[in-house]
């Protein structure tokens, strides 16, 4: 694939948003003592979970409404 179809850019568009509010809530915290890889790994998982469930669905509902066309002959 060669082109980003719509609905890659979308979810492109919003990872990239997601990443910039979780990078903005993670650097808002004081570490408390907490180490900085822990704070990193976790705003890792808090960016990454979304972003790959919403990616994950996105390829589940494509593959259904593919189910569902009619195939021409």
């Amino acid at each position: 694939m060669t082109r980003l179809n719509g609905w890659l850019r979308a979810w492109l568009l919003a990872s990239a948003l997601w990443a910039v509010v979780v990078l903005v809530f993670a650097g808002r915290f004081q570490s408390n003592g907490v180490p900085e890889v822990t704070r990193t790994l976790f705003a890792l998982r808090v960016w990454i979970t979304p972003v790959a469930a919403m990616y994950g669905l996105g390829l589940g509902f494509a593959w259904v409404r593919r189910g569902f066309q009619v195939e021409a002959k």
